[in-house]
C-alpha cells in the first residue's frame, strides 16, 4: 500500500488524493485498532519490507488523525497539503498563464460540480475538493459493487477531463517544465 502511494503521488496527484482518502476511511473502518491492522490488512502484503513500510505509514496517519478529531470524517494534514497546492496552481492557471486547455475543461465541469453541490450534505469548500469527491463517491460505489446511472457516469466525464487538466499541469510543475 504504501508503495502504491508513493507511485500514485508521482504519477497522478488526483489519484493519490483519492488512495489517500481510501486509507482515511480503511483505519476508521478498523477505528484505529493497530492490532486489527495487523491481523485484517497487513497479512495480505507478501513483501515483508512493504508490509513494515505499510504498517508504519498507516500508524502514523492513524495517530496525526486521531490527535486531529478526524475519527468521523474529515481529512489528514497531508490532503489538505496537497489540496492546497492545487488550488494554488488552479489560480495561476487561470489568471496567470490562462491555460486554455485547462480553462475549457475547468469551465465544462462547472455546471456539474453546482450540480453535486446542491445535492451533496457536507458541501466542500473548493471546485477541486468537490471534484474529488464526486470521483470518490462513484469509486466506493465501484468497489462496493453497486450501480453507478448512467446519469452519473456521464456526469463524471467533465469532472474527470477538468482533474485530468490539473494533474497534467502540477506534475508539470513538480518536474520544472512549463505548463
Amino acid at each position: 500500500m504504501y508503495s502504491i502511494a508513493k507511485h500514485k503521488q508521482k504519477e497522478n496527484i488526483s489519484e493519490y488524493l483519492l488512495f489517500l482518502w481510501q486509507m482515511e476511511d480503511l483505519l476508521r473502518g478498523i477505528d484505529f485498532d493497530l492490532s486489527r491492522l495487523d491481523a485484517e490488512i497487513l497479512p495480505s502484503i507478501v513483501d515483508e519490507a512493504e508490509r513494515l513500510k505499510t504498517r508504519s505509514w498507516l500508524a502514523e496517519m492513524a495517530r496525526d488523525m486521531e490527535r486531529s478529531s478526524l475519527q468521523v470524517s474529515g481529512h489528514h494534514l497531508e490532503t489538505y497539503e496537497v489540496l492546497n497546492e492545487l488550488a494554488m496552481l488552479q489560480q495561476t492557471l487561470l489568471t496567470i498563464t490562462k491555460s486554455a486547455p485547462f480553462i475549457k475543461a475547468y469551465e465544462e465541469a462547472q455546471p456539474v460540480l453546482e450540480e453535486f453541490r446542491k445535492k451533496g450534505e457536507k458541501v466542500p469548500k473548493s471546485d477541486i475538493e468537490t471534484a474529488l469527491t464526486a470521483l470518490y463517491g462513484v469509486l466506493t460505489l465501484r468497489i462496493a459493487k453497486k450501480e453507478v446511472s448512467e446519469e452519473t457516469s456521464k456526469a463524471m466525464a467533465p469532472i474527470s477531463a477538468y482533474l485530468r487538466e490539473l494533474t497534467r499541469a502540477y506534475h508539470l510543475m513538480k518536474s520544472g517544465k512549463p505548463f
